[in-house]
């Protein structure tokens, strides 16, 4: 009977330590609980403070900007001449211009230029140049930082519009000149990339824009093999290059630039303005053709299109006639 009591005793002792040890475990349940409440709260405490801090920076900034261009000085002057061509030209922040401009705009447009170059220098760590509040006013009125990027941006969205009304990539120089273009050096960059060319212009990223749109990349079958002097000669191509000059420095100058390139006076932002000179070499030289009336791989509507951009021409010689005063100077030869 005793180690039956015994037992039973050992089993009650039992029973209440395994319940001391369910109380533990609530407990422990509980302060695990209590434990993870608390981290929340510390958690929407810390965001919180963290959102409020960013919010307070922001406002600071806001205050640093506004306070800087309360300011009299001449680079407040052209940022708000800035945003007056903006309110006049619907939205436009490029500044445009060309050779019937007038000189305020000329100045606005190189002003506009030096900011892009200055900011260059500053993402590279040479912060002289330009101050953060200035970058920070550029920012808010959707100032273009990269004119290349900026016209990137614009040609996929027409692109994405082409396609949508007609169901196709493959755009004709008939229908839009520009759009016709960029497919053009959109795919020939792509071809040259996927044989290991180095395509700076056409990054991954950009790549993956047109992917997203449903680009197709490869040329028509019926596409032809260009020759020597068609590559010369890429109209469509070398004209969208020269807007972008254009639409960059604010002229199509572009010797003139080459030449302080060349001095180490500055670099161009793309490596296509170096041809540019060829182009235009070629162009000249086809224009005294075709104003000649010889066979030619320029036409009116061509010399029209350069003419607007800006480019001017050498009027043709006139070719002696074998007339009277050509025969005076052969006579003079031979008595020579």
């Amino acid at each position: 009977m005793s180690s039956i009591q015994e037992i039973k005793a050992l089993v009650t002792t039992s029973e209440h330590e395994v319940q001391i040890a369910k109380d533990a475990v609530k407990a422990t349940e509980r302060g695990i609980e209590e434990a993870y409440e608390r981290n929340r709260i510390a958690r929407a405490n810390h965001d919180g403070l963290v959102i409020k801090l960013a919010n307070l920076k922001a406002q600071f900034k806001e205050q640093i900007m506004e306070d800087g261009l309360k300011e009299s000085n001449r680079w407040n002057e052209m940022y708000y001449k800035l945003l007056q061509w903006k309110e006049s030209h619907d939205g436009d922040v490029l500044v445009p211009v060309d050779k019937d401009s007038d000189e305020d705009a000329k100045k606005l447009s190189r002003w506009v230029i030096n900011q892009r170059s200055a900011y260059k220098y500053f993402i590279n760590g040479d912060t002289k140049h330009i101050k953060d509040h200035r970058i920070d006013a550029l920012n808010k009125i959707g100032f273009v930082w990269c004119v290349a990027d900026h016209v990137f941006q614009a040609n996929v969205e027409g692109l994405k519009q082409y396609h949508a009304e007609n169901k196709k990539f493959d755009v004709s120089v008939k229908e839009n000149k520009k759009l016709a273009a960029f497919v053009s050096r959109a795919r020939t960059a792509y071809a040259n990339k996927q044989e290991g060319r180095a395509q700076h212009d056409l990054t991954d990223e950009k790549i993956d824009q047109l992917d997203a749109i449903g680009f197709k990349w490869g040329f028509k079958k019926s596409r032809k093999r260009k020759t020597s002097t068609s590559n010369a000669f890429d109209f469509d191509t070398q004209i969208a290059i020269l807007q972008e000059f254009k639409d960059e420095y604010g002229h199509t100058k572009v010797n003139k630039l080459i030449k302080e390139w060349q001095k180490g006076e500055g670099e161009p932002s793309k490596k296509e303005y170096r041809r540019l000179p060829v182009f235009l070499t070629f162009a000249r030289k086809e224009y005294i053709s075709f104003a000649e009336g010889q066979p030619s791989l320029i036409d009116a509507e061509k010399i029209k299109a350069l003419t607007k951009l800006g480019v001017e021409w050498k009027k043709p010689q006139r070719k002696n006639t074998g007339g009277e005063s050509s025969r005076k100077e052969k006579s003079k030869t031979k008595i020579e």
